[in-house]
């Protein structure tokens, strides 16, 4: 599942880093608070640590739509939501819900995940 869905990750500190401004990274509470909202994508590891798939940090900042999809999957397993973010759909041609956010159509990918959110429900 790992490979699938990152295959790269941050951990906290990383993702911290990744998120900073001006040189200065996000503490690690406020790293926690994201995770803790569902703001953004975070899976824990077997050994208890948390880690943040790269693909969802773009320039900085968290990839738009990247909440929103966490809100439409409220309650589903986070590693659910990793899979379901980086399987390649017919629906976008074979890419996968994450590239379409790249690209910048997060409103298509909102309304997938609620769609899919409800079908899992």
């Amino acid at each position: 599942m790992a490979e699938q869905v990152g295959p790269d990750f941050y951990d906290e500190r990383a993702m911290g880093e990744a998120l900073g401004s001006d040189g200065e990274p996000l503490a690690p509470v406020e790293v926690r608070a994201l995770r803790e909202a569902r703001k953004v994508l975070a899976l824990p590891t077997a050994d208890g640590y948390w880690v943040f798939p790269t693909w969802q940090v773009v320039d900085g900042a968290v990839l738009p739509g990247v909440a929103e999809v966490m809100a439409a999957f409220e309650g589903a397993p986070v590693w659910s939501v990793g899979l379901w973010m980086t399987t390649p759909d017919e629906q976008w041609h074979g890419r996968t819900p994450a590239e379409v956010l790249r690209s910048g159509d997060a409103e298509t990918v909102v309304e997938a995940a609620a769609d899919t959110a409800a079908r899992w429900a």
